[in-house]
C-alpha cells in the first residue's frame, strides 16, 4: 500500500517537557491508525504539528510522499478541538459556511449529512444538538471535499456509551469508503475496536507502532520473580526463545519470548540453572495488559 504520512525523527520540546521526542513512523493509505497514550503523551502535539498547528523543533515529515503542501492540505481533513458551529444556524446553514472557506460546491452537502446520518436534522439549528450531533456535524464538516485522509482528536471524548457506538460505526464506514484515518485516543476500548494499527505514546516517547493485532499477539509473556534477580537476567538472556526482557521492580521481571512458552518448563529450566522463583505468572493477551506493561516500563526511573 502507499505511504500516506512518514515522520522522521520528530521533536517537541516546551521548556523541559519533551512533548514529542524523536518520533519515527509511518502511515499507509487505508488504515486506520490510532496514536494512544494517556493525558500528556504527546498525541494531540503530533497531530497539531501534522496539520502546521504547532511547529516542530526537530525532525520531519512528509504527506505523500512529498508535493505542494497547499495541495497536500486540500485532500485532509481534520477535527482537532470540539466542534465550533454558529449556535442559531442550522446545520446545513453551517456546512454552506465551510464549504465557502473550502471552496467546495454545496451539492457536497447532502451527501456528508447522509453519511454522518443527520439528513433528517439538517435543517435544525446547531444549538438543539446533541453533543453526539454536534460531532457528527464536525465530521460531515471535515468530510467536504472528499479529503483522501482524516485526523481526528480524541473523537468521542465527553460522549455515552450511544454516542461512542455512533461515532465508532461512523468511522469504519469512512473508512470503507476508502480514506485513512488517523486519530488520537486515551480509550483503549476504542482504539482496540476502531484502529487496524497503533503508536503507543508516553511522555512524547513512541513505546511501540504497529498493527494492533501485534501489539495483542504476545505470544509468550511470563512475569518471574527472584532473589537472585541478576541471575535470572543473564539466564533468560541465554534461552533461545527469548525476545525482550524488562525490569518491573520488587525482583520481577517480564520476559517475552518469540513463542508460546509453558510455565512449568521454564519454572524447571531457571532451578537446573540454580533459580528458584519465587513467582511466576503467565501473561495474558489483551491490548489493556499490553499498555499498561508498556506505560510501566517506560515509568520506571532511570538508573
Amino acid at each position: 500500500m502507499q505511504e500516506v504520512l512518514t515522520i522522521n525523527g520528530l521533536y517537541k520540546h516546551y521548556g523541559r517537557v519533551h512533548a514529542v521526542n524523536d518520533l519515527s513512523l509511518t502511515v499507509k493509505q487505508g488504515e486506520i491508525y490510532g496514536f494512544l497514550g494517556p493525558n500528556g503523551s504527546g498525541k494531540t502535539t503530533t497531530l497539531g504539528i501534522l496539520t502546521g498547528v504547532v511547529n516542530p523543533d526537530g525532525g520531519n515529515f512528509r504527506w505523500f510522499n512529498g508535493g505542494n503542501d497547499a495541495d497536500n492540505r486540500k485532500k485532509i481533513g481534520t477535527i482537532l478541538e470540539q466542534p465550533l458551529f454558529y449556535p442559531y444556524l442550522s446545520g446545513n446553514e453551517n456546512l454552506k459556511i465551510v464549504a465557502d472557506i473550502k471552496k467546495v460546491d454545496y451539492s457536497e452537502i447532502a451527501e456528508v449529512l447522509e453519511i454522518v446520518d443527520l439528513s433528517a436534522r439538517a435543517k435544525d439549528k446547531f444549538k438543539h444538538y446533541s453533543l453526539g450531533m454536534k460531532q457528527r456535524l464536525a465530521l460531515a464538516s471535515a468530510l467536504l471535499g472528499n479529503p483522501e485522509v482524516l485526523i481526528l482528536d480524541e473523537p468521542t471524548n465527553g460522549l455515552d456509551p450511544m454516542g461512542i457506538a455512533q461515532i465508532r460505526n461512523l468511522i469504519l464506514r469512512i473508512a470503507d469508503r476508502g480514506i485513512t484515518i488517523i486519530l488520537a485516543s486515551h480509550l483503549l476500548d476504542e482504539v482496540q475496536k476502531v484502529c487496524t494499527h497503533v503508536c503507543v505514546m508516553d511522555s512524547g516517547k513512541k513505546l511501540f507502532s504497529g498493527s494492533v493485532d501485534a501489539l495483542e499477539q504476545v505470544k509468550g509473556s511470563l512475569i518471574l520473580a527472584s532473589d537472585k534477580i541478576d541471575l535470572l537476567r543473564e539466564k533468560l538472556q541465554e534461552h533461545k526463545g527469548i525476545n525482550k526482557i524488562e525490569t518491573l521492580g520488587n525482583n520481577r521481571i517480564l520476559a517475552s519470548f518469540s513463542s508460546e512458552q509453558n510455565p512449568a518448563h521454564i519454572n524447571m529450566w531457571l532451578y537446573e540453572q540454580g533459580i528458584t522463583l519465587s513467582h511466576l505468572e503467565k501473561k495474558s493477551s489483551n491490548l489493556e495488559q499490553q499498555f499498561i506493561d508498556l506505560l510501566s516500563v517506560n515509568q520506571q526511573p532511570q538508573k
